[in-house]
């Protein structure tokens, strides 16, 4: 299991090769299709799950109960450690996006590879604060942003993270409704279709059921760092 297999920012990347054959092992290895519920917000469950294979969505409740899609983790991240690691109730909900391969791990097992593995621990712990540093740095963006920005930056970090390459450019492998991306980009379902309008006819993206694909991805950078679209092929500047 060499650190190249795993995408970089993720834990298995993060640790040495032999800490990484230790906590590969423990626990169980389960196979979970997609749409299966790991662990549900407020519960008292404590195990922590090692994705190897697949996507997996973690979602939280709104004071007015409506479902929200936080974030997306993948092959070589962990999800559930915090309750592992301190016994407190579950923060989030997480269901598998896609077919999911991963170990379950006890409390018991992980507290105890922590207490062993001192560099690992120190991963770990770094993964839970990189976690809480992206989620406030994604709700800075996200507040400050336009809808269009917003959904650039999070179609670039889908990219990145599960696109494949594609005869048209990059497809992401993570199959994600239109509610799903709003909830994750912070805005309505109207907002969202006028960004993706704006999108699809400027050639930055295509759409299919559930998946994008990113044609331009040199655009969709530019969007992000400047907070626009350069003028269209042909056009003169103003």
């Amino acid at each position: 299991m060499g650190a190249t297999t795993w995408r970089a920012g993720t834990l298995l990347h993060s640790l040495a090769e032999t800490d990484r054959e230790a906590i590969a092992n423990l626990g169980t290895e389960r196979r979970f299709a997609a749409g299966s519920a790991l662990m549900l917000d407020g519960d008292t469950s404590t195990d922590a799950f090692l994705v190897l294979a697949g996507c997996v969505k973690v979602l939280g409740g709104t004071a007015d109960g409506r479902t929200v899609l936080l974030s997306l983790r993948g092959a070589g991240d962990m999800v559930g450690e915090l309750a592992a690691m301190n016994g407190t109730p579950r923060a989030a909900s997480v269901f598998t996006a896609t077919t999911v391969r991963a170990r379950v791990i006890s409390a018991r097992s992980l507290r105890a590879f922590i207490a062993e593995h001192p560099q690992a621990a120190t991963a770990i712990h770094a993964s839970v604060a990189d976690k809480f540093r992206r989620a406030t740095r994604h709700r800075v963006d996200f507040t400050t942003a336009s809808t269009l920005v917003r959904l650039a930056l999070a179609l670039e970090n889908l990219a990145d993270a599960y696109g494949r390459s594609h005869p048209s450019g990059i497809r992401i492998e993570v199959p994600l409704s239109q509610p799903e991306l709003a909830s994750l980009v912070g805005v309505s379902d109207p907002s969202l279709q006028r960004a993706f309008r704006t999108l699809r006819q400027r050639g930055v993206i295509r759409t299919e059921y559930r998946r994008q694909i990113v044609c331009r991805p040199d655009m969709l950078r530019q969007l992000v760092a400047t907070g626009t679209l350069p003028p269209p092929e042909g056009d003169d500047p103003p």
